[in-house]
């Protein structure tokens, strides 16, 4: 019978890698099952003659597939997925494209992305403006070939 030492030791040895991996980030054991998730809106600006115009993300509905909606139409209000996010930087030029066919008067579209992790302070936090801290990526764009 092995003694209790070389068992405490293979025990440590059988267990312990996954949680430094984990730990740490990196090796093989560095994996979750489950994403982090984040809470995302999407605010869309239309720069006209008459002064600045914001565009509603249900007027762009028609216009996308239904994968795109999935993603887009709930940044409208909160949105929640960090893939969600992620495609929907990507596809931040190409939404700002879009709004300035369907706004021919505009010269320029802005848009800005709002989002972080979800926590029980951002999930209390009112649904119809962006939250005050909440980071965010803004894309501008001209609309018009000068």
């Amino acid at each position: 019978m092995p003694s209790r030492r070389l068992l405490y030791g293979l025990l440590l040895l059988a267990v312990l890698p996954p949680f430094v991996g984990r730990a740490l980030g990196s090796g093989p054991f560095a994996f979750a099952m489950f994403t982090r998730v984040e809470r995302y809106h999407l605010e869309v600006r239309a720069a006209l003659p008459g002064g600045s115009r914001r565009f509603s993300l249900s007027e762009l509905e028609p216009h996308l597939s239904r994968d795109a909606r999935r993603v887009v139409l709930p940044a409208q209000g909160y949105g929640f997925g960090q893939e969600q996010v992620q495609l929907l930087e990507q596809a931040l030029p190409d939404i700002a494209r879009l709004v300035c066919e369907l706004e021919p008067a505009a010269s320029t579209v802005s848009l800005r992305l709002f989002h972080a992790p979800v926590t029980p302070a951002n999930l209390r936090a009112s649904s119809r403006s962006p939250l005050l801290n909440m980071p965010h990526e803004d894309v501008a764009a001209a609309c018009h070939a000068q």
